[in-house]
């Protein structure tokens, strides 16, 4: 959790030293445990490194290991103009799961400009070949030499702001947003990607305004959020989930529309558990359920927003994995022990493969389903068949030696290419017919879990287990692939 941010420009030594006090004081607050104390000898040590050197960085924690831990992380980097850019960042780091940024050999991987804007900066893998790329909000993405990289934005964008003042440029979306404290977990966004939710820790949801920066925090207490959705007319936040007593399961919708978003009382009485929600285009929902005494499971379409089942289908044996809705919203894919693909107006189960798989999703024109089938990294379902259509060539699977297994996909509404997330926190995109990768970029400092693309196709946002949603502005970073 982010407790503190400040970026500074040319400071001297006295400013330093209080902008680290400073941020000590706002990763200590409310904390006890392995704090960071203040300490002016050390931020005076560190100033003189800052001048000494055009960039660098250095990380400050509290206590001797473990977490949760006080950390204070400072960044310097020089940009073409000699100016020299210090941003300071204290957190606090709550979670075992994001853990990796207290470990300095993993900060020691990251150049000092993804330090100072991890909001901009990627690293990016095609074939062998690694490399850093920024990428600015007017959609200019390549190597930070290449676009006279100013820090926030491109050189030509820089320039603008100074010419017409910093509201020229406040339409650029906010790369990185920040949870409150805990772990994220599923993630959605509205078509146009306004708004986006997050599951977060064990009982809370998320919902960050990327237009107005706001974030507003949900508690659910007595149920763990399983899985979001926002509808197609980006009025409402779904939220289905499990409770602590088996039985009792979690329907919530939220009113998008109001100020603030405002929970709706329920107008059913039954919320069986549940641990996926789909939001169709006609309004409607479709709820992928438990029945605790039963082994199969149900995918229930619901009325929005009360939750009121019109419709179940009896899904096979197994099915506890990652689901995904076909465009037409008529066809429901579902991975686990096996995958299956259920029509979801008669009820009938289509194509039951013996593949296991974790996650799944369909292509842009539902003609193919995509997965981690039966121990293959990456391949493809042909979704009225059920025959294979391929998999991730052979000379890319090293790759996933770096990466971990997938953990999420999205699909480019274009068609172009499939997107991946994985256990060590890569983002993967796929060619959609051939299945080679075409590249991957490494952001996240933890696991991703869970990955969602606006109507468009021009953002991807992940959630990460390091407590942050990155919004990947993925078609301007393909250029650079």
């Amino acid at each position: 959790m982010v407790k503190h941010e400040e970026r500074l420009i040319d400071p001297d030594a006295g400013a330093i030293v209080s902008a680290m006090t400073a941020a000590a004081t706002g990763a200590n607050k409310r904390c006890r445990a392995r704090t960071l104390p203040d300490a002016p000898p050390k931020w005076r040590k560190l100033a003189r490194d800052v001048a000494a050197k055009p960039e660098g960085h250095q990380m400050f924690r509290g206590g001797r290991g473990g977490v949760p831990a006080s950390q204070v992380l400072v960044a310097w980097w020089t940009d073409p103009v000699g100016r020299k850019h210090v941003v300071f960042r204290g957190r606090r780091v709550e979670n075992y799961e994001a853990r990796r940024l207290l470990h300095a050999e993993e900060l020691e991987t990251r150049l000092p400009l993804w330090h100072a804007y991890p909001e901009y900066v990627y690293r990016v893998r095609v074939g062998k070949a690694e490399r850093v790329v920024c990428a600015c909000g007017c959609g200019a993405a390549g190597a930070p030499e290449v676009l006279g990289w100013m820090g926030a934005t491109c050189g030509p964008c820089s320039d603008r702001a100074q010419e017409a003042g910093a509201d020229a440029l406040r339409a650029n979306a906010p790369g990185v947003l920040y949870g409150e404290r805990h772990p994220l977990g599923a993630v959605a966004c509205s078509p146009c990607g306004t708004f986006v939710a997050a599951g977060e820790g064990d009982h809370g949801v998320t919902l960050w305004n990327t237009n107005t920066r706001e974030r507003h925090t949900f508690e659910l207490p007595g149920r763990h959020p399983r899985d979001v959705a926002i509808t197609h007319d980006s009025r409402y936040l779904l939220v289905c989930g499990v409770g602590l007593v088996l039985g009792i399961g979690l329907w919530a919708a939220f009113d998008l529309s109001a100020n603030p978003p405002a929970r709706l009382e329920p107008t059913i009485e039954t919320d069986p558990p549940a641990i996926r929600i789909l939001a169709r285009a006609d309004g409607r929902a479709v709820v992928h359920r438990l029945n605790p005494p039963e082994v199969n499971t149900f995918a229930d379409t619901v009325l929005v927003p009360s939750g009121e089942p019109q419709r179940t289908a009896l899904l096979p044996a197994g099915a506890l994995g990652g689901a995904a809705l076909s465009p037409c919203g008529t066809r429901l894919a579902t991975a686990g022990y096996r995958v299956a693909i259920v029509d979801l107006l008669s009820g009938n189960i289509e194509r039951d493969t013996h593949a296991p798989c974790s996650s799944v999703v369909f292509s842009h024109d539902g003609k193919t389903v995509y997965g981690d089938f039966d121990q293959v990294p990456f391949g493809a379902l042909d979704a009225d068949t059920g025959r294979s259509k391929g998999s991730v060539p052979k000379a890319d699977r090293d790759l996933f030696r770096t990466t971990g297994p997938v953990k999420a996909l999205a699909v480019d509404p274009a068609g172009a290419f499939v997107y991946a997330g994985t256990s060590e926190g890569w983002v993967i995109a796929f060619d959609a017919k051939s299945l080679a990768v075409r590249a991957a970029f490494e952001w996240h400092m933890g696991a991703i879990a869970g990955l969602a693309i606006t109507a468009d196709g021009t953002k991807l946002f992940s959630s990460g287990r390091d407590g942050c949603v990155k919004v990947w502005p993925i078609r301007d970073l393909m250029t650079c692939a």
